[in-house]
Parts: C-alpha cells; sequence; structure tokens
C-alpha cells in the first residue's frame, strides 16, 4: 500500500474517522460531569542508604546493595500490610470522634464512614482511648465475617488497600531520598494517611532492621558463654593435673632432670674412677706392710675408726650432692670426719713406734701412705654409694615424668583449641554488636519534607479523558479501516492481479461513477492498448470477450470498445452466442438455458467479410463448454475480471482450460479499479483542486520539477 493510497483511504472514510471519535469524546464528557476533586500530597524521607556515615566512618558506595536496600524499602511500603496497619490507625481515629470534625475529614467523609459502619459494630470496638479503640479493632478482626475486613478488602474509599494503593512511592533519582505521595478525595484524609503510613513503615523498617542483628548478637552470646565454660572446664583440669604432680612448668622441670642426669652421670664416672684407682693404691700399700703391721693396721680399733670414718664420708657425699645448701650440716660433719683422722693418725703413730716394714722401709712412711690411700678409697666409696641412690631416684623421676608429657599435651592442646574457639566467638560477638550498633544509627529514616494538606485539588483530567478518548476512537477506527484494506484479498488492483491471474495485462477500466472526463481518457487508453495488441492486416479480425463468471463487465467494455472503433471510422460487428443448433456446430454448447440466437443467412456470413473487427461476447466460461475442433477462430482473446472480487483457484483453472482448448492466450482487462490506482494507467483525474492538495499530492507521489507546460 502506496502513501497516496493510503491518504485516499483515509479521506474516503474520513466522515468514520471524525464521528466515531466524536461520539466517544463525548460519551466521555457526559459521564465524568460530576467527577470527584482529587487532593494530592507527598513527602520526602531521608535514608541515608547510599551516603549515610557508620561508627566505622563514611559508608562505601556498592550501586548494587544501595538498589537493594531501596527495593526492600519501598516494597515495605507497598506491602499490604503495611497499608493495613494504616487503614486500621485512620479507621480507629475516625471512629473514635464523637462527632463530626472538619479538621479531621470533610461532612462527605463522615457520612460514608457512618454508611459503612454500623452503630451496633461501633458500641463494640469505640473505647474510651484511641489505644484502647485500635486494640478493639484488632481483635475484632479475628471474628470471622466481620465488618472491618470487608471494607479493608473492598472498594470503600480511605480505609480499603484498594484505595490505599494510590500510594506512589520512589527514589529520587539516584538520592538517598524517598518520595511518598497520595491522592484521594479528602484534603484532611490525604495528608493523615502520608502520616501513618510513614509512622507504620519506619517502625516495620526499624524492627527489621534491628530483628536482623539482634539475633546474630543472642547467638553469639550464647555460643561466646559456651565456649568461655568450656574453656575454664579445660584449665581447671590443666590445674588439677599440674598440683597431683607436683609440676609447676613442666618443660622446665624436665629440662632441669636432664641437666641433673647429665651431671650426675658425669660425676658418677668421675667417682668410679677415683674409687677404682684408690683401691689399686690401697691393694699396692697392703702389700708393702704384711704381718704383724697388717695385722695391726686391720686390728678392732684401727678398724672401728676406719668404719666410723667411712660412714662420715657417707653422709659428707649425701650432704654435697643432695643437700648443697645445708653448709651448716655439712660443716659439722667435716668437723667430726676430721676428728676421726686425727684419732686414725694417732693410733698409726703409736703402731709406727712399734713396727718396721718387711721391705726395710720404715714404717711411717708406709702408714702415711696407708692412711691417705684409705681416706680418700672411702670417700670415693661413700660417693658412689651416695649416687648410685641418687640415680634410683632419676630413673623413678624418669618413669614418673615420661607419661606425664603425652597427657600435658592432650591437655595443652584442648585448652589451645577452646582458647582460640573462645577468641573467635568473642571478635564475632563483637563484629555482630558493632553492627547492631551501625543498624541502628542507620535504619533511622529521617522526614525531612512532612505531607502538606492540599488546599487546591488537582486539575481535572477530563478534558484529558475527553481528548484521549477521540485518539483512541480514531486510532481504533483508522486501525479497523487499515485492516480491512490489509485483509481484502480482491484483484484490487493491476499489479496484484497480474500476480494472482498469471495472464498478460491488456488495461484497466475505472469505475463508471468517476468523472467523464476522466472516463473518456479511460475509453482512449483502452482501445490504444487494444490496438497496439492485434495485426490489423487481415480482416475482420475475430476479437473474444470472456469472463470467469457472470457479471464481470464483458457488455460494458464491448460497448466502449466498439464506439471508439467505430469513432476511428472502423467497420464493428457485435455478435453474442446463445445455445441454438447452428450455435452448436460452431463447436459450443450451453448446459443452461438461454434465449436463443437466430444466427445470419449464408449471404449476410460472405458479406461478413467486409467488416474490420467481430466483437463475439461469449458467456462466463463457468457456463459452457467448448469443443476444441469447431471453436471460431479469434486473432485475440480478451478475459474482462473485476477488480472488486477474489481470485480463486476455480477461476484459474477455468481460464487454463480455456487457453488448453481453444489454444488462445487471452490478455485481461481489470474493470472497476478505484481511482487511486487507475491514475497510475490512465492519468490523473481532471478536476480542480487548490494549491494545498496540489502540493500535498506532489509531495506524496515525488513530483518536484514538473510543469504542465514548457514556460
Amino acid at each position: 500500500m502506496s502513501f497516496l493510497h493510503f491518504l485516499n483511504l483515509v479521506l474516503k472514510n474520513l466522515k468514520w474517522l471524525i464521528l466515531i471519535p466524536l461520539v466517544l469524546a463525548a460519551t466521555i464528557f457526559y459521564f465524568t460531569r460530576n467527577e470527584k476533586k482529587v487532593y494530592a500530597s507527598e513527602s520526602t524521607i531521608y535514608t541515608g542508604i547510599a551516603s549515610g556515615y557508620t561508627l566505622s566512618g563514611a559508608i562505601k558506595a556498592d550501586f548494587y546493595a544501595s538498589s537493594n536496600a531501596f527495593d526492600n524499602l519501598l516494597s515495605l511500603i507497598q506491602s499490604r500490610e503495611t497499608k493495613q496497619d494504616v487503614a486500621i490507625g485512620l479507621l480507629s481515629e475516625h471512629l473514635f470522634l464523637k462527632k463530626h470534625d472538619p479538621l479531621v475529614m470533610t461532612w462527605g467523609a463522615y457520612d460514608e464512614l457512618n454508611k459503612l459502619v454500623p452503630d451496633s459494630v461501633k458500641k463494640v470496638i469505640v473505647k474510651p482511648t484511641l489505644a484502647e479503640t485500635r486494640a478493639a479493632i484488632i481483635n475484632y478482626m479475628n471474628i470471622n465475617d466481620n465488618v472491618i475486613d470487608k471494607i479493608i478488602d473492598s472498594k470503600a474509599p480511605y480505609y480499603s488497600i484498594s484505595a490505599l494503593n494510590n500510594i506512589q512511592s520512589t527514589r529520587i533519582n539516584s538520592s538517598d531520598l524517598i518520595k511518598v505521595s497520595y491522592e484521594t478525595n479528602d484534603p484532611f484524609i490525604c495528608k493523615r494517611t502520608i502520616e501513618l503510613l510513614e509512622q507504620s513503615f519506619v517502625e516495620k523498617y526499624k524492627g527489621l532492621k534491628e530483628g536482623q542483628t539482634g539475633s546474630v548478637v543472642d547467638y553469639f552470646e550464647v555460643q561466646t558463654r559456651k565456649a568461655f565454660i568450656k574453656l575454664d572446664s579445660v584449665e581447671k583440669i590443666f590445674l588439677d593435673f599440674n598440683k597431683q604432680n607436683d609440676i609447676i612448668n613442666y618443660y622446665e622441670q624436665t629440662k632441669a632432670v636432664a641437666g641433673e642426669k647429665e651431671n650426675l652421670y658425669s660425676l658418677n664416672h668421675a667417682l668410679e674412677m677415683d674409687e677404682m684407682a684408690s683401691s689399686k693404691s690401697l691393694d699396692k700399700v697392703n702389700e708393702n706392710i704384711k704381718g704383724r703391721v697388717y695385722q695391726s693396721l686391720y686390728g678392732s680399733d684401727i678398724i672401728n675408726e676406719r668404719q666410723k670414718l667411712s660412714d662420715i664420708y657417707n653422709k659428707i657425699a649425701m650432704e654435697e650432692i643432695i643437700n648443697k645448701e645445708n653448709r651448716k650440716g655439712l660443716d659439722s660433719l667435716k668437723n667430726l670426719a676430721s676428728g676421726i683422722e686425727n684419732n686414725l693418725k694417732i693410733s698409726l703413730d703409736k703402731l709406727n713406734a712399734e713396727t718396721n716394714t718387711p721391705n726395710g722401709i720404715p714404717t711411717k712412711n708406709v702408714l702415711d701412705e696407708w692412711l691417705k690411700t684409705t681416706l680418700t678409697f672411702e670417700q670415693s666409696k661413700a660417693k658412689l654409694t651416695v649416687m648410685d641412690k641418687r640415680k634410683k631416684e632419676f630413673t623413678e623421676e624418669y618413669r614418673k615424668f615420661a607419661p606425664l608429657g603425652a597427657i600435658l599435651k592432650k591437655i595443652e592442646r584442648q585448652i589451645s583449641v577452646s582458647e582460640q574457639e573462645y577468641l573467635q566467638l568473642l571478635h564475632d560477638l563483637n563484629l555482630a554488636k558493632l553492627s547492631q550498633q551501625n543498624t541502628e544509627l542507620t535504619s533511622k529514616l529521617n522526614v525531612v519534607d512532612p505531607p502538606f494538606l492540599p488546599l487546591k485539588p488537582n486539575a481535572s483530567k477530563r478534558i484529558i479523558l475527553v481528548a484521549v478518548g477521540f485518539i483512541v476512537g480514531f486510532i481504533l477506527v483508522l486501525a479497523i479501516i487499515l485492516a480491512h484494506a490489509l485483509i481484502n484479498k480482491t484483484l484490487l488492483e493491476p499489479a496484484r492481479a497480474k500476480k494472482i491471474i498469471d495472464v498478460p495485462l491488456l488495461g484497466i477500466y475505472p469505475l463508471l461513477n468517476e468523472n467523464p472526463d476522466f472516463l473518456e481518457k479511460a475509453d482512449l487508453r483502452l482501445l490504444q492498448q487494444l490496438l497496439s495488441k492485434i495485426d490489423i492486416t487481415n480482416k475482420p479480425i475475430y476479437i473474444g470477450f470472456i469472463s470467469a463468471q457472470k457479471g464481470e463487465g464483458k457488455t460494458t467494455i464491448i460497448n466502449i470498445i466498439e464506439k471508439e472503433l467505430v469513432a476511428l471510422n472502423y467497420n464493428v460487428e457485435r455478435q453474442l452466442l446463445m445455445p441454438t443448433t447452428e450455435y452448436k456446430q460452431m463447436g459450443i454448447t450451453m448446459p443452461l438455458s438461454l434465449a436463443a440466437h437466430q444466427w445470419e443467412s449464408e449471404k449476410n456470413i460472405v458479406n461478413r467479410r467486409d467488416n474490420d473487427f467481430i466483437l463475439i461476447e461469449f458467456p462466463s466460461l463457468d457456463r459452457m463448454v467448448i469443443k476444441p475442433d469447431f471453436f471460431p477462430p479469434l486473432q485475440q482473446s480478451v478475459l474482462i475480471c473485476r477488480a472488486n472480487r477474489i481470485w480463486d483457484k476455480r477461476d484459474k483453472e477455468i481460464v487454463s482450460i480455456f487457453t488448453k482448448t481453444t489454444g488462445s492466450q487471452p490478455f485481461f482487462i481489470l474493470n472497476g479499479v478505484e481511482t487511486d490506482f487507475a491514475e497510475e494507467y490512465i492519468g490523473e483525474v481532471p478536476k480542480k483542486r487548490n494549491a494545498i492538495r496540489a502540493f500535498i499530492k506532489k509531495v506524496v507521489k515525488f513530483e518536484f520539477g514538473n510543469r504542465k507546460s514548457i514556460h
């Protein structure tokens, strides 16, 4: 569809494009004559979500987190629970009024409330205080099929969820501000509704935020307390273990024991060497003092003194090795040993005066050597005895400390694990408390612009509704017209007809109700197209006019062609084939009964050769049967088709049978073409147009620079 055709389509249906939208606009204007006034109020709330402060400083900008937080807040404002809370608060305040208060609500709203809530219900839910009235309404809503629930779920103004759906909440650009707006028929209720909404959702938002962190803090407090009890019990086990095993510092004690053991074994080795050396020396001295001197040395007095001296040396060794700090006891023992040594020297001096050695060695020298060696031997022997006892004590000490290390390690590991768990939980608890404080700080919403009392109603939308109604009506009618044009499956115009009929196009002819001058141009154009397709050297020229159906306009087209040919001084004869005996001899039979047609005599048939054109009008192809061998010869066959009909498969098959049977390939004329399409083949309709219409047509057809004459 071209733009020109679209404009012509609009012009043809212009009355409907104007009438129906006008009716629709008038209907809207009539039904909105009693439109109620609407009052609007709004409020602005600061959230601090995107750019607020916390205990740790400024909030780091996070687009997705901020967007999610704002979505949660806006969803909370628009939730049913919040709106129901507002409705209950508004209803309780209005029911609590003893009489109409013009500063709270208009008289119309007060009268509407009295109609919604019966007096019997008021007696039940209205209490001495506003808080008690609100609580009574909430309790009353627990009753099945109660009036309050019906009001909230209805479409009643002011108190229903449907009415409160007019509440709008949006974020102001990318700021921390939220704008809440509301529209209703009562200015006082409009303002109060926004105030109650702010109270409700601010409280719910704060409870929601604090509830999240509060549960986390409670959890960590319980877990931290359990971890502390566990740590305390393990440390008590550790303390009891140390007490039971006399442990002050296990690792230092084991280190000290290991060091003493090393020193002890080193000292023991030195003492063993000294004892062995002393023993060998004493044996050597005893060999030198055999005989009476030997017997005297090992007599009862000397032996007794020696034994005493050995016991004293044992005690001295014990004190030196075990109890080094007891200097007083050690000094007394050394003094006692010196006394016994002197007594032993005196006994030896007496013996020295009486005897000599067998080798002739002076007895004094031998006895001095014997005494010295004996003292050394006894000292070494005493020290080894004490050392053996000490070694046994160290062996017991090692046996005691060996298993204690593993047990102590296990207890220390338990303490370490419990301590780490406790410290981690304590750290998490501190973080949770910090988050709780941050939440309390950031969840506080501030109303920076409280709702105002709207004194003037909003501008009426009546004119807008009327305009929209007119536009919608216009678009709807235009859509129907276009849809009808687009789904039109008729032949309509030449280009489409050529594709559908699939035979060559001879020409077109417009509707007969068009401009007479335009029809005259169409007649000439049709004759030009016909003469361009035939050879006029072989006369007479037989032209057959056929149609797939009856009523295609064959007679009209033949009349036009005959008139134009006669005007050119051609001899023209018209024939109309009918079902008679002579007609059948021409090779055509008619299954339907028609008026008889009388053929001319033989003489007239011979005279027919003087005619230039013989125009034969055949009945519709769907009403006749053709005998191929007796069909009259045709120089040209013309198929007449109406533009306002649908060309179906049956029509195409009928034309195909005609072509195959007669051997004549027809041209087709599209009859009854609308002016919009006919102008493309015939020319512009000759009529007066104002300058605007002429200019628009040039623009649409892109005929810039076109002139009617050379100058």
